[in-house]
């Protein structure tokens, strides 16, 4: 294999000790009358505790212990709480899994080697790791490329040729930057955030980390990732030529598999099929069904399109228009000002097929309310 070891982060990745940090946090914060919430937890995930604590310093200065001190407070009550704490789902696998593929096992930890100590014990684990590495060593923690350039320089491997695995976008930057193949497992509320498109691969869960996965990995190919999933959608048309020309030439959508009644278009990277449909009445241009009422224009109710950067949707509606092709409803802002803003047009393909392109001012607010 094209990879020599595999390194592992520890918190919220082998053991969910995340909700302990974040009570351990709470309680200093509290302690403290800083007045901090999980917000402000979730902006230092993956940080070293001595380094999160001077971030807060940062925020608020106090009197009182200085901010290694409360490093230590917190640390030492994360310790109390992750006693007895069990592998989280596909950790013992996946470790097995690495381990009978010839690689070399290690750990990458922002925590202190007190605490790794107490959780690689506490989880059954200790002897899973050839060597565990802490970032409280290095000048600069996660998401400096620090930690993991010392771990792969401890195994004697070229971090080109590691594996990692990680949960905080601060922990995937530093595997990624020190140039490792990045495997993310992002908590739950973060799975589908763009903020892990960089990596290599984004799973659910540990579970979903097998041998196909991996090979595919060490093969260097692309994989099906959860940062930004890729929709599937088969649809009917009317004329096959027409939609070649509608979806290839004026969308620019490269052609993909085909047959006689169907076509394959990769729509920015998702997998569209115009299936030839001989219910549709022949030139009929028109399948829009029931309508809705959008800013004073009927745009039907059945649609699909992409949520595009501004210039691109620029670029998009020029070509659009120098195809002239016929607006469902012209381009347009909507909810200017607004959480939300957004230009849209709604146009129908040669069959009827109403598709929408939008491009919001900011993209966080995709789903503002």
């Amino acid at each position: 294999m094209r990879f020599e070891a595999a390194v592992f982060d520890m918190d919220g990745l082998l053991l969910e000790s995340e909700s302990h940090w974040r009570t351990a946090e709470q309680e200093a914060s509290d302690e403290l009358g800083l007045g901090f919430t999980d917000v402000d937890f979730r902006k230092t995930m993956g940080v070293r505790m001595r380094d999160v604590a001077h971030i807060w310093f940062g925020w608020k200065p106090w009197d009182g212990p200085s901010p290694d001190e409360v490093a230590d407070r917190v640390v030492a009550r994360v310790i109390e709480l992750i006693a007895g704490s069990e592998p989280l789902p596909g950790v013992i696998r996946t470790l097995e899994l690495c381990a009978e593929s010839g690689l070399r096992v290690a750990l990458c930890s922002s925590s202190d080697d007190v605490l790794i100590n107490a959780a690689v014990q506490s989880l059954g684990i200790d002897d899973r790791f050839e060597i565990t590495h802490s970032a409280e060593h290095d000048e600069f923690g996660k998401p400096h490329p620090a930690p993991y350039l010392s771990t792969a320089q401890k195994l004697g491997v070229d971090p080109a040729r590691c594996l990692a695995f990680e949960d905080s976008v601060n922990g995937c930057l530093s595997a990624k930057s020190a140039g490792m193949t990045l495997v993310a497992v992002p908590d739950e509320s973060s799975i589908g955030s763009a903020s892990f498109g960089f990596a290599d691969v984004v799973l659910e869960s540990l579970t979903q980390f097998d041998g196909d996965v991996l090979a595919a990995l060490d093969a260097g190919g692309p994989i099906p990732t959860l940062s930004r999933p890729r929709f599937h959608l088969a649809f009917g048309v009317d004329d096959l030529a027409a939609a070649r020309h509608f979806y290839g030439e004026v969308l620019g959508c490269r052609e993909g598999r085909s047959a006689d009644g169907w076509v394959d278009f990769d729509l920015h990277g998702h997998q569209i099929v115009a299936h030839l449909d001989s219910t549709i009445p022949s030139g009929s241009g028109s399948r829009t069904g029931a309508t809705n009422e959008v800013d004073g224009h009927q745009v039907p109710a059945n649609h699909f399109g992409l949520l595009l950067p501004r210039p691109a949707w620029n670029d998009l509606v020029e070509r659009l228009q120098k195809a002239d092709v016929t607006f469902l409803m012209e381009p347009t802002v909507r909810f200017e000002g607004e959480a939300g803003e957004q230009a849209t047009c709604f146009v129908a393909d040669p069959a009827g097929n109403a598709l929408e392109f939008k491009a919001f001012a900011d993209d966080s607010d995709v789903f503002a309310v």
